[in-house]
C-alpha cells in the first residue's frame, strides 16, 4: 500500500442571497510541497461528490478550487509505470466519464484557479462553465507533451474551443517542446484561460462573488473566439519546431497537434474523447513515455532530496569568494550574489579582467531590473556587496570559496597553496575542474580534506546541473555545505568519485570520440551528426564541440586519453581540430560549411564511409561500455546517477529518460552484459 497522500475533493456548502451554492475543495491533506495529483481515488472522490451534486436541486452554483497555493498539478505519474494499452485507454476513458458529470451540472459552475496548475488541473478547470484566475497562482502549463504524451482528459478538445487553436497548440505542444515552458497567471488569462483575473488577497471572496453575479444575471461573459484563427501557422511553426527538438523520435507531439486540429476545425466533443482515449493507450505505454516518467522521478524527486549528502550541518555562508574572473567566473560570481546575497569577493590577476566581470555582472543585475525581476534599491545593495581585487588579502574571512581559472594543474596546485595561507581552517574551497584529479590538486596543501569539486556547466545561468565531486578523505562537512549550497544556488547536484572528466564530459567524449572515428573513414561530417541527432539527441558531435569550444574539448579528450590509453584515443583528426584555434568545426557565417582549415587537412583511410546506423551502434556501444565501467569502478554510486547527469548536463530529452535508461529499453545494455544498467536498488540511497 502506498504512503502516498491522496487527493480528495471535500464538498460544503454555504446558503448566500443568491441561494445554496457548492464549494468543492480539491485537497490531498498536505502542505504545498505535495501537490494535489489525481489518481483512481481522487477521481472516485470527484464521482463520489458529483452523486451528491447532480440530483441537488437547491444548489445555485459550484465553485472548484484548490488547497492553498495549489489547484491542481494532473495525474499521478507514479501509477503510469508499466502501464499496458487497455490500462491507459480505460484511465482516460475514467477521466473523461468524471470531467464530463462536472461539465454537464445543472447549474453555473466556476474553476477558481488559486495556484499551480498544470496537466489535469487545467482539464479540469476547462471543464467547468467558467474560471477566476489569482495573481499568486505562480505556473500554469500543459506539460504533458514534455512527458511524450498528451493531455488525454479533454485538454485537447477544450483548450482550443476555449482559448482558439493557436494557443492551444502554442500551450499544448510548443511550450512543452521549449523545455516545458510554463505560464505566469497574467499570459494565460492573456490567452483566454480564465474570465476574471483577481488579486491573490481577496480571491477567493472575489470568485464567489463573480459566481453570485453570473446565477444572479447581474454578469456575463462575452466569448468570441475563432479556434481557426492563426490556426493553420500555429500547426505548421508546432510541426517544424517538433522536428527540430525531437527528429521524430517521440510521437507525442504530433499526434497532440492531429487532436488539436480535429477539434479546432469543428470535430465532434465525443469523438474527440475517444481520439484522446486512443492517442493515451498508444503513447503510454511507449518507451518514450515511460523513460519519461523515469526521468521526471530522477529530476524532479530523486535528485532534490540529494541522498548523497551527508548528515552533518552545512557551514553557513556569510561571505563567498570567487577566484578567476574570466566569464566563466562572473557567472559563477553573479550566481552567488543572487542567490546568496552575500558579500562576495571576485579576485583576479589582471585588472582588465575584473572590469570586465564587473560590467557582466552589474549588466546582468540591470537586465533584471529591467525586465521587473528586481527592484532597483535591491539591484544597488548587490552591487555594493561584490569588492573586486588583485589581492587575496579580500579573500580572508570567506567561508565558501570557489576557483574558476583555467585548466592547468600548475596553476591550480599554486592557487590552493596561496588560499591556505588567508582563510580560516573552517573555509570550504571548491574547484570548478571539469577533468583535472582533485587528490593531485591538493596534494601538497595542509588541509585537502576541505576541498570539494564543484564542476558548473556553460553557460551556467541556464544549465541546471552541477557536479560535486567527492575525493577521498574530503570532510562530510565540506560535501555538506556543497549540496547546500547547490541548493540554495538552484541547482541540481548529482555526487561522483574523483575520477578523469567525472560523469558528463567522460561519458559524452566516449559516445562522440566513437562516432568522430567516423571521419576517418571518409564519412561527412553532417553526416556523423544527423546519425547522432536520429538517436533523438539535440545535437551531433561537432556542434557539440562548437558549443563547448574546441580546445575545451580537446584538453578533456587529452586528460581522458591520458588515464585510459585503451578505450580513449585523440586521433589526427581530433588533434587537427582541437589546435586548429577555431570557433567551432562549422562556419556559421559561411552557411555552416565546415572550416576549410579542418577539411582539407583530414586524415583520411581507404575505407567505405560508415553508415548511420554503424556510427549510432558505435558510439551506443562504448558509452554503454565506459558507463558501465564507471559503475563497477563506484564513480557513481548508480545509474541514475548518469541519468540525472546526462539529462541535466548534456540535454539528453526526457524521451530518452537518460543513457542508462535508453541502453536498458533498446537492449543494448543486455546484448553487452546480461543485465540492465539500471536496477530495483538504489545504490544512492545506502
Amino acid at each position: 500500500m502506498s504512503d502516498d497522500p491522496v487527493t480528495r475533493f471535500h464538498l460544503t456548502y454555504a446558503n448566500r442571497p443568491v441561494g445554496r451554492l457548492a464549494l468543492l475543495t480539491m485537497d490531498n491533506g498536505e502542505d504545498h510541497t505535495k501537490p494535489n495529483t489525481f489518481g483512481e481515488q481522487a477521481l472516485a472522490s470527484l464521482s463520489a461528490a458529483l452523486d451528491e451534486l447532480e440530483p441537488a436541486d437547491d444548489v445555485r452554483g459550484l465553485l472548484l478550487t484548490g488547497k492553498p497555493f495549489i489547484f491542481a498539478v494532473g495525474a499521478d505519474l507514479k501509477a503510469f509505470t508499466g502501464m499496458d494499452a487497455d490500462q491507459a485507454r480505460e484511465g482516460g476513458r475514467r477521466g473523461h466519464e468524471a470531467f464530463a458529470r462536472l461539465q454537464e451540472l445543472p447549474f453555473p459552475t466556476v474553476a477558481a484557479i488559486n495556484g499551480a496548475c498544470i496537466g489535469g488541473g487545467m482539464e479540469i478547470a476547462l471543464h467547468c462553465d467558467y474560471r477566476t484566475l489569482s495573481t499568486g497562482a505562480q505556473v500554469l502549463a500543459f506539460s504533458e507533451v514534455f512527458l511524450s504524451i498528451l493531455p488525454a482528459w479533454g485538454g485537447t478538445q477544450l483548450a482550443p474551443r476555449v482559448v482558439g487553436g493557436r494557443n492551444a497548440v502554442e500551450t499544448i505542444v510548443t511550450n512543452p517542446l521549449n523545455n516545458n515552458q510554463m505560464m505566469k497567471p497574467a499570459e494565460a488569462f492573456q490567452r483566454g484561460f480564465a474570465d476574471r483575473y483577481y488579486d491573490s488577497a481577496t480571491f477567493l471572496d472575489d470568485s464567489v462573488a463573480f459566481l453570485e453575479r453570473l446565477i444572479a444575471g447581474e454578469e456575463t461573459v462575452e466569448r468570441a473566439v475563432d479556434p481557426t484563427e492563426g490556426l493553420d501557422e500555429a500547426l505548421a511553426n508546432a510541426r517544424g519546431m517538433a522536428d527540430g527538438k525531437t527528429k521524430g523520435a517521440t510521437r507525442a507531439p504530433y499526434l497532440a497537434l492531429e487532436l488539436v486540429e480535429f477539434a479546432a476545425r469543428g470535430g465532434d466533443l465525443a469523438e474527440g474523447r475517444v481520439r484522446e482515449q486512443d492517442a493515451l493507450a498508444e503513447l503510454l505505454p511507449a518507451r518514450q513515455a515511460q523513460a519519461s516518467i523515469y526521468a521526471f522521478e530522477l529530476t524532479q524527486q530523486r535528485a532534490k532530496k540529494q541522498p548523497w549528502k551527508p548528515d552533518v550541518p552545512p557551514r553557513d555562508i556569510r561571505k563567498v569568494a570567487v577566484i578567476g574572473a574570466g566569464l566563466m567566473g562572473s557567472q559563477i560570481g553573479v550566481l552567488h550574489l543572487q542567490r546568496l546575497e552575500v558579500p562576495l569577493v571576485m579576485k583576479d590577476i589582471d585588472e582588465q579582467v575584473l572590469g570586465h566581470a564587473r560590467e557582466h555582472i552589474e549588466g546582468e543585475l540591470d537586465k533584471r531590473v529591467a525586465k521587473g525581476r528586481l527592484s532597483d534599491g535591491k539591484a544597488r545593495f548587490l552591487k555594493g556587496l561584490v569588492t573586486y581585487t588583485t589581492s587575496y588579502d579580500e579573500v580572508a574571512g570567506a567561508d565558501w570559496v570557489a576557483e574558476a581559472v583555467v585548466e592547468r594543474m600548475e596553476l591550480k596546485q599554486r592557487l590552493f597553496a596561496d588560499l591556505e595561507q588567508v582563510v580560516d581552517e573552517g573555509a570550504i574551497l571548491a574547484t570548478n575542474t571539469s577533468s583535472l584529479s582533485i587528490a593531485e590538486m591538493t596534494a601538497d596543501l595542509a588541509r585537502p580534506e576541505r576541498v570539494v569539486g564543484f564542476h558548473f556547466f556553460t553557460p551556467v545561468p541556464m544549465m541546471p546541473l552541477v557536479e560535486v565531486i567527492r575525493p577521498d578523505g574530503v570532510a562530510d562537512e565540506a560535501m555538506a555545505t556543497a549540496f547546500e549550497v547547490a541548493k540554495r544556488l538552484r541547482k541540481t547536484a548529482v555526487q561522483c568519485a574523483d575520477a578523469p572528466a567525472f560523469i558528463v564530459n567522460r561519458l559524452m567524449l566516449r559516445f562522440n570520440g566513437e562516432a568522430t572515428k567516423a571521419l576517418r573513414y571518409g564519412t561527412d561530417f553532417k553526416d556523423i551528426d544527423r546519425a547522432i541527432e536520429g538517436l533523438g539527441l539535440p545535437m551531433g558531435p561537432f556542434i557539440l564541440f562548437g558549443l563547448v569550444g574546441l580546445e575545451v574539448a580537446y584538453h578533456t579528450g587529452v586528460a581522458l586519453a591520458t588515464a585510459f590509453p585503451d578505450r580513449f584515443e585523440v586521433d589526427d583528426n581530433f588533434h587537427l581540430m582541437g589546435t586548429s584555434g577555431l570557433p567551432g568545426v562549422y562556419d556559421w557565417s559561411a552557411g555552416g560549411e565546415v572550416y576549410p582549415e579542418i577539411r582539407d587537412n583530414l586524415v583520411v583511410e581507404e575505407h567505405a564511409p560508415w553508415t548511420g546506423e554503424q556510427i549510432q551502434r558505435a558510439a551506443l556501444e562504448a558509452v554503454a561500455d565506459e558507463a558501465r565501467r564507471m559503475l563497477d569502478d563506484g564513480v557513481v554510486a548508480d545509474a541514475r546517477d548518469i541519468d540525472t547527469a546526462m539529462l541535466l548536463g548534456a540535454g539528453y530529452p526526457f524521451f530518452n529518460g537518460g543513457i542508462c535508461r535508453y541502453l536498458d529499453q533498446t537492449g543494448v545494455s543486455h546484448e553487452l552484459f546480461g543485465r540492465p544498467l539500471v536496477t530495483a536498488h538504489d545504490g544512492a540511497r545506502d
